[in-house]
């Protein structure tokens, strides 16, 4: 029993090592230029992601594991998700 136990949390890990290296390839690759929060505001298709990285290569981006970026990208930020909530400041203008 505790040996499926170790087993279950061992697979839990390394099941969140590639999640975590993808988010750290978003940070080095995009935070040069600018915030997360434009990555974040966007729902793109996977076809768009690809041309969106490729475009900031062009401006001079470094991205050593354009496919890991990628995926990650296309997963977290689908076309299909929700986008995120908009908060509103007091007097009802978009807070900053």
């Amino acid at each position: 029993m505790r040996a499926l136990l170790v087993l279950a949390i061992a697979s839990r890990v390394f099941a969140q090592e590639p999640r975590e290296a993808a988010r750290e390839e978003e940070k080095r690759a995009c935070t040069p230029c600018h915030s997360l929060k434009l990555v974040h505001s966007q729902r793109l298709k996977p076809a768009a992601w690809g041309k969106e990285i490729d475009k900031m290569v062009g401006w001079g981006a470094i991205v050593p594991d354009r496919q890991l970026l990628l995926t990650y990208l296309s997963e977290e930020y689908s076309e299909t998700k929700a986008g995120p909530a908009v908060y509103l400041s007091g007097n009802g203008t978009k807070a900053k």
